[in-house]
């Protein structure tokens, strides 16, 4: 029980990523989420703002970002309870095929 808790998937190769989709737990834990932060590389793509069962974290179609993996990164003293994660996207890409 402490900060800074992360939960990371490995895509197994270079994806443009659209859509990150996080199920929450269905019990009084649901606030433990709030303040997650969502990450596809380095790139901050969202953040929890409330305690909801579900969260859609999608990209506007002009942002374009590639990654290998996605983090979900927890900085306050908090568990992190999910039910289901899903990463949607295409690829997978070599790092010169890389299109904006």
């Amino acid at each position: 029980y402490a900060a800074n808790n992360k939960i990371w998937i490995e895509l197994g190769g270079l994806f443009r990523v659209y859509t990150v989709r996080v199920w929450n737990i269905r019990s009084v834990s649901k606030p433990n989420f709030t303040g997650t932060k969502i990450y596809v590389d380095d790139t901050l793509i969202g953040t929890a703002s409330a305690a909801y069962g579900f969260y859609d974290f999608s990209l506007p179609e002009q942002t374009v970002v590639y990654g290998s993996k996605v983090t979900l990164h927890q900085p306050r003293i908090s568990y992190m309870f999910l039910l289901e994660v899903q990463v949607w996207g295409n690829g997978p890409y070599n790092s010169e095929d890389k299109f904006n």
